[in-house]
């Protein structure tokens, strides 16, 4: 684990050198924006995915790169407000709603989907290394079926979603 940890540090401190490292605002259907970096959110899971990584005591084998999809963006921001709004934290909204049926009203089709959802991070390092510590997380950073996520924060709330359509 420490191993993916060090990594996911050294290239973090290596893409803020190179990368404009500019938050991108992104509006959707919620009428709300998420400021979170893109860039160093598919570089965090697309560093750890392309190394490999023990997600608790199993050992997960590298696992090709990720791309980023803005309707799991939009399904990832509909939940994080939803939670900041109505003060819970789940995976099932308060309307009984699951992961699968937001990410399908976000219009992505799914196959497979899975999300990764915390509390109280203050960065985009925080939150992915918060993520790869938790085993159920970690697994969902490291599916190799996954092909495509999208991250949104509200205040406190992240939501990471991936899928496979």
């Amino acid at each position: 684990m420490l191993k993916c940890r060090n990594l996911s540090v050294l290239f973090i401190l290596i893409s803020l050198v190179l990368c404009s490292c500019q938050k991108s605002d992104v509006t959707n259907n919620t009428g709300g924006t998420s400021s979170v970096n893109k860039t160093v959110l598919i570089q965090l899971v697309n560093d750890v995915r392309q190394s490999g990584c023990n997600c608790g005591a199993t050992y997960m084998p590298p696992a090709n790169a990720v791309v980023w999809n803005s309707q799991l963006e939009t399904a990832a921001l509909m939940h994080s407000k939803d939670m900041l709004t109505n003060n819970y934290f789940g995976h099932t909204a308060l309307d009984g709603s699951s992961p699968g049926d937001r990410i399908r009203q976000a219009g992505y089709i799914w196959r497979k989907y899975g999300e990764n959802i915390a509390k109280g991070y203050s960065t985009e390092q925080e939150v992915i290394n918060a993520w790869i510590l938790s085993e159920d997380h970690c697994r969902n950073i490291m599916d190799p079926d996954f092909r495509e996520m999208g991250v949104a924060r509200a205040g406190v709330y992240w939501t990471q979603e991936f899928g496979l359509q």
